[in-house]
């Protein structure tokens, strides 16, 4: 008797259920459907796995040809240094710089920096005057319009080795609005290029830089030899509290006999 009454309170209590469904009304087999779905992202995720690994096999196998194409293509030019160093005449070290092929430019240009920057004397001015000739200074200089900051960076660095003048308005304008290691990269290059007009810039730099910085911005205007010292002095005038007592004693005595040499 007790279990009939429970049997009738389930089925009074299973009759809101039914009462939503008609009677010819077809319930789903959930159980199967959810067995299919899970096949079906099965093979989905598998195959976007698959898709995955074959991009980076394809991604690692580009780069490591076109590194070796352009190792090849860096021999090719690296004659232009040694023909230089020969101190062969100037028209064949300019023929062996120049750019025959599609990206050719960018690796020639790379390679003639990377010289410079070891070289010193006539086969560095030589250099220097072929980078001129074959438009790698106007090259560089379109960099700094560049999107990309690692472009923007070497591109300054490039001019501060090919001791660009006509880059120092340019990477001016742009300084002020660039992350602190770009404006460091950007002083140094200035530094570099090693024209005095650019003194009152650091200065002005100064004001922008944090504490800790300010005593590599007073080595990067030594660069500039004597006519540097009076901007020299002013930074320490409104910024001395920033320097090591060790290293602002080294700047007195620098500036002190920059003052005693002759003229």
């Amino acid at each position: 008797m007790r279990r009939s009454a429970l049997c009738w309170a389930s089925l009074l209590a299973a009759l809101p259920a039914h009462a939503q469904f008609p009677p010819d009304a077809a319930i789903p087999d959930t159980g199967r459907l959810s067995i299919l779905l899970i096949i079906y992202m099965s093979i989905v995720f598998f195959w976007a796995v698959v898709a995955l690994f074959v991009y980076i096999g394809l991604f690692k196998a580009y780069h490591r040809l076109r590194r070796k194409y352009r190792e090849r293509r860096k021999a090719v030019f690296r004659l232009g240094v040694e023909l230089t160093l020969m101190e062969e005449p100037y028209e064949k070290i300019v023929e062996a710089f120049r750019p025959r092929r599609l990206g050719d430019l960018d690796i020639s240009k790379e390679v003639l920096v990377d010289s410079i920057r070891h070289l010193t004397g006539d086969p560095q001015r030589a250099l220097l005057r072929v980078a001129g000739d074959l438009g790698f200074v106007e090259h560089t200089l379109r960099r700094l319009k560049a999107g990309s900051r690692h472009t923007r960076g070497r591109a300054m660095e490039d001019l501060g080795l090919l001791h660009c003048s006509q880059a120092i308005v340019a990477i001016l304008s742009i300084m002020d609005q660039e992350s602190l290691d770009l404006k460091i990269v950007a002083l140094r290059s200035l530094a570099a290029i090693g024209d005095p007009a650019a003194l009152p810039y650091f200065l002005r730099a100064a004001d922008t830089l944090p504490p800790t910085l300010i005593p590599r911005l007073a080595s990067l205007m030594l660069e500039f030899g004597p006519k540097s010292h009076p901007y020299v002095q002013q930074l320490i005038n409104q910024h001395g509290d920033e320097f090591p007592s060790l290293l602002f004693e080294e700047l007195l005595k620098e500036l002190a006999a920059g003052m005693k040499a002759p003229a």
